[in-house]
């Protein structure tokens, strides 16, 4: 046998390895999938309550509501629904906000501070509840949400929207990390 007989056979072969090797990592991505996540299968229709307003800052409260309803249910694929015909309840209380000064120019004349960044802290209080199965899905206490602004450009108001929109994520990525 020539040499070169000898590489072709054995590369020939190792391909072939290499294809079955290939053939099995796909079938068995295949078959695997993450289970548990998200909420029961039997949850379909959800009631958002209104949050209590622990803060000096009125209507923060409607525009959480308002940030759950929108992204709540495609998030989590289920329904908005009354209280009488949830299948689950999401509910909580908005403890803190406050506004502070994260980044600012230490050479301002005249001995003012020049802001470049601030932020709005907000920390809230959360749960999800199974009113079928009488449960707690998920709960959140304490938990903190940044929104950040430049007070050169943006109002405060940016600030509180943008700690609300990750009010909602923190919530969404709570009820979806149920293993």
């Amino acid at each position: 046998m020539s040499l070169a007989f000898l590489k072709k056979r054995g590369a020939r072969r190792a391909r072939n390895a290499s294809a079955l090797l290939a053939l099995a990592v796909l079938l068995g991505g295949c078959l695997y999938s993450f289970t548990g996540g998200g909420l029961p299968s039997h949850i379909r229709r959800v009631y958002i309550e209104p949050f209590e307003n622990g803060t000096p800052f009125p209507g923060m409260e409607s525009e959480l509501l308002r940030q759950l309803q929108e992204r709540f249910p495609g998030n989590l694929g289920v329904r908005l629904s009354s209280q009488q015909t949830a299948d689950a309840i999401v509910r909580g209380r908005l403890i803190r906000a406050e506004e502070q000064t994260t980044n600012y120019d230490p050479r301002s004349a005249g001995g003012r501070v020049n802001a470049l960044e601030r932020q709005v802290q907000v920390s809230f209080d959360a749960e999800i509840y199974d009113v079928r199965e009488d449960r707690l899905l998920w709960k959140g206490n304490g938990i903190t949400a940044l929104g950040t602004f430049d007070p050169g450009r943006e109002s405060v108001d940016v600030g509180r929207r943008k700690a609300l929109v990750e009010v909602v994520q923190k919530m969404i990525d709570g009820a979806q990390s149920q293993w």
